[in-house]
């Protein structure tokens, strides 16, 4: 029986920095941790820290690879050495727990592999995260779709001020004003002026529904988009619960 999966091929810019190279390697393990301790107990998967600079992940449903990427990519704390992440998604013989990554070369990790390449090549630098093109059936395909939903996402993520920025990071954590405005010594007020201005209710919509269209893709009885739907469910809670017990690591300056 297929397997639904998707993937990403996750690098990071300017990583031969010699001044900063040891620190990224080490700031990469702990994501790949973080990652294992999101997934644990929630969906099948695989994940590897390589050559240094990249992680390679796998995981069960077409919308975890966006999931754990979008996640990384929010949190992340190095300005001059942002990741990017080629994904791609489709189905698969094999079960993900059997798979050798090291050896794997099936052509979901060729088109992560592309898509990495396009933004790599990209003097824009429009998206940070793009999927790996499917084949042109159509004038326009759910691929493409997704994709023009990234640079939207990345355009809005871009305009938000520091400010910004943190508390939408921090909403994802405790969807909470109370609590952010007492970690950041503000008022409630000022949380929620920043969380408007910083569009932020826009981008948890925009980050809703890729993770729906996604997963529920190809799942039209009931009952597989039921459990679709509480597998989002699963691994959001499990990505928040981690998250809030390891603030601190995260968010040293908190």
């Amino acid at each position: 029986m297929k397997q639904p999966v998707s993937l990403f091929i996750m690098d990071v810019t300017n990583s031969s920095d010699e001044s900063h190279w040891i620190e990224l390697s080490n700031y990469l393990q702990q994501w790949e941790n973080h990652i294992s301790n999101w997934c644990n107990d929630t969906i099948p998967f695989i994940v590897s820290h390589r050559r240094g600079d990249e992680i390679l992940f796998i995981g069960k449903y077409l919308f975890s690879a966006y999931t754990v990427a979008y996640t990384i990519r929010q949190h992340w704390k190095y300005d001059n050495h942002k990741p990017y992440f080629g994904l791609s998604y489709g189905f698969i013989d094999e079960d993900i727990e059997r798979i050798d990554i090291e050896i794997w070369n099936h052509p979901l990790i060729k088109k992560a592999k592309k898509a990495s390449e396009n933004i790599k090549t990209d003097k824009k630098r429009k998206r940070n995260m793009l999927f790996g093109a499917e084949e042109q059936k159509d004038v326009i395909n759910k691929t493409d779709i997704i994709n023009l939903l990234l640079e939207n996402q990345q355009a809005l993520l871009e305009n938000q001020s520091e400010n910004q920025k943190l508390i939408y990071s921090l909403y994802s954590i405790f969807n909470e004003q109370k609590k952010i405005a007492q970690l950041l010594n503000k008022t409630q007020a000022t949380i929620s002026t920043h969380y408007k201005r910083g569009k932020c209710e826009l981008l948890n919509e925009n980050y809703d529904k890729i993770q729906k269209i996604l997963g529920c893709y190809g799942s039209a009885e009931y009952a597989a988009v039921k459990e679709i739907l509480l597998a989002i469910d699963s691994l959001n809670s499990s990505i928040q619960k981690n998250l809030e017990e390891n603030l601190t690591q995260i968010y040293p300056d908190l």
